[in-house]
């Protein structure tokens, strides 16, 4: 249990050790180990936010399965949180990146949320097992793409996925009037930098050369890749 020796702290929910360097270089005083498949308990989270110097905490899921977990949090800690309801990775960071230190706590609380909110996601990862997902037949080990939480298509090739997904979600922009700024790319455990390479070449052909793609190797399991566009 850690005594407030600051106004401020953070606990984010983050597997894959690039992705836990990274909150911790945004700032995060906390990084909790988990993600689909392995939610933390609200203990977990509590624990950490009572190891957080910090008057007040704020608490960035990640995910939408771990926002209630966080929430019971919230009532047993021996200081001021507020959660975040960040339900994807690249929602977190956007957040983390909108703080402002000399903003007032419900400012922030607005600004981050609406920074996590601008954020579209997608997501590549692998059937687990035989199943019916939104009326499609899903067999285990297919390749499937979420945009913002949503199956869209399946496939057998991961490449072809990430890149036919980043178009969608770009797509999915445009209708909707909205900007493209950049696209950061954060590859998966089991994804070499090469292989991110060939996935980046993809997208640049086809949404051209003024969007800027940044790789990030997250190491994260579950997802091969996490897109996100803002």
């Amino acid at each position: 249990r850690a005594e407030p020796e600051k106004e401020y702290g953070f606990v984010a929910v983050a597997a894959g050790e690039g992705l836990k360097a990274l909150f911790s270089d945004l700032g995060c005083d906390q990084v909790v180990s988990g993600g689909q498949t392995m939610n933390p308990s609200t203990d977990d989270i509590l624990n950490a936010i009572e190891a957080t110097p910090a008057k007040v905490v704020y608490v960035l899921p990640n995910n939408k399965n771990i926002i209630l977990a966080a929430e019971q949090a919230v009532p047993l800690a021996d200081r001021t949180v507020h959660v975040l309801s960040t339900r994807t990775i690249p929602q977190g960071i956007s957040a983390m990146l909108s703080f402002d230190t000399e903003a007032s706590v419900e400012d922030n609380l607005i600004d981050m949320m609406r920074a996590a909110d601008n954020v579209s996601t997608g997501q590549v990862t692998f059937a687990a097992r035989d199943s019916d997902f939104e009326n499609k037949s899903i067999k285990e080990g297919d390749i499937l793409a979420l945009e913002n939480g949503k199956l869209i298509f399946t496939g057998s090739d991961i490449r072809h996925a990430a890149v036919k997904l980043s178009k969608s979600l770009v797509n999915s922009r445009r209708i909707a009037g909205r900007e493209i700024n950049f696209i950061t790319l954060i590859y998966g455990e089991n994804m070499t930098e090469e292989d991110a390479e060939s996935v980046r070449d993809g997208i640049r052909a086809k949404v051209g050369d003024s969007v800027d793609i940044t790789l990030v190797n997250g190491g994260q399991p579950v997802y091969y890749y996490i897109i996100s566009i803002e």
